[in-house]
């Protein structure tokens, strides 16, 4: 693989993942972007599959009292994943739990009304790639992963630009293959240092980017 110390955008670390998931051959490709950075490296993956963006909405379960602080992750159907030593340390209960992630989930339909949810057919007769602009823990993306898995995928890929060493590890095992070109084993990990232009799209500019790559490459589906 190409070596990478830092990434220009998301835009074009897409294109360096798209280079690399076409030597995999897929038959069916189908790309679900974890919103909301994983849009954008999307972007660089769609334009050279000719492909459509499908939206992956995962979201943290924020710790009570520090909101900042996730000790998990929610998807749309419910699908959770736990830092279990963060709930051990932290005391939460399975009641809290529950609450949390009931009211994550809500705010994920919220986003699922805007963007669109899941389409289980056509992720059974594909070959899911999921992207994201990079795993720092990995729960966010192990939930994702788990959600997809329930609806039977021809094969799962996972498209990241950089990875913690021991969240690639987590993932590796869960998914088909994953294509990462930077696995870094730094003690103090951050995604957002492994690119020089980094901000956050809001939600008009994600519905527009959806809307714009499904209009360009549906019929190519």
């Amino acid at each position: 693989m190409v070596k990478i110390e830092l990434y220009d955008s998301r835009e074009a670390a897409g294109e360096i993942l798209a280079d690399e998931l076409k030597k995999l051959n897929l038959s069916k490709p189908y790309i679900l972007a974890i919103l909301r950075g994983g849009v954008q490296v999307a972007e660089g993956i769609a334009d050279k599959f000719h492909l459509p963006i499908n939206p992956l909405a995962v979201k943290k379960l924020p710790a009570p009292g520090n909101p900042e602080y996730g000790f998990g992750a929610v998807t749309e159907d419910g699908t959770k994943v736990l830092n279990e030593k963060a709930v051990s340390y932290m005391g939460i209960k399975d009641e809290e739990i529950e609450k949390i992630a009931a009211a994550v989930v809500s705010e994920i339909q919220h986003r699922k009304e805007i963007f669109g949810g899941l389409d289980d057919e056509k992720i059974h007769e594909s070959d899911v790639i999921i992207t994201d602009d990079g795993i720092a823990t990995g729960y966010s993306l192990i939930a994702g992963i788990n959600t997809v898995k329930k609806r039977n995928p021809k094969s799962l890929t996972v498209a990241v630009p950089v990875s913690s060493q021991d969240a690639y590890i987590k993932i590796k095992k869960l998914a088909d293959r994953i294509v990462c070109p930077l696995v870094s084993s730094e003690y103090y990990f951050a995604v957002a240092s492994y690119y020089k232009e980094w901000f956050d799209l809001s939600e008009e500019r994600i519905k527009s980017v959806l809307e714009e790559y499904k209009r360009k490459y549906s019929s190519y589906e």
